[in-house]
């Protein structure tokens, strides 16, 4: 994510620093859950939730340092635990994956494609 885009999401200081786009998205995913929970009363359904539609929806990029691939499995982790069937935690997952494989130049990822060892173990 970059330029305009990483503007629009996360305003214009995570794009100013050129660090972890990753580390940038769960800062702002962060400040999302922060402003939300800070709502008097209960939170409208129609309140905004960008950063919480993007890590649904794929719209992740790639971890590009150790730090933003530590964000992305401390964030996949919390959110498993909070949250059953999110699309966030696998893209969380696969963007932490893409930079401990040493793919972190990739484009950013979408929902981690099935495993190929999924269902493939024998319980008897």
């Amino acid at each position: 994510m970059a330029g305009a885009a990483a503007t629009a999401l996360l305003g214009p200081s995570a794009a100013a620093h050129p660090a972890d786009p990753l580390c940038a998205l769960v800062a702002a995913y962060q400040a999302e859950c922060e402003r939300l929970n800070a709502t008097v009363g209960d939170i409208p359904d129609d309140a905004p939730t960008p950063v919480w539609h993007a890590l649904n929806e794929g719209r992740i990029p790639a971890a590009t340092s150790k730090a933003g691939a530590i964000a992305a499995l401390r964030l996949a982790v919390e959110m498993s635990e909070d949250f059953s069937g999110v699309d966030a935690v696998p893209n969380l997952m696969q963007a932490a994956l893409s930079f401990l494989e040493g793919a972190a130049a990739r484009p950013p990822v979408g929902r981690a494609a099935p495993s190929p060892l999924r269902g493939s173990f024998r319980t008897a």
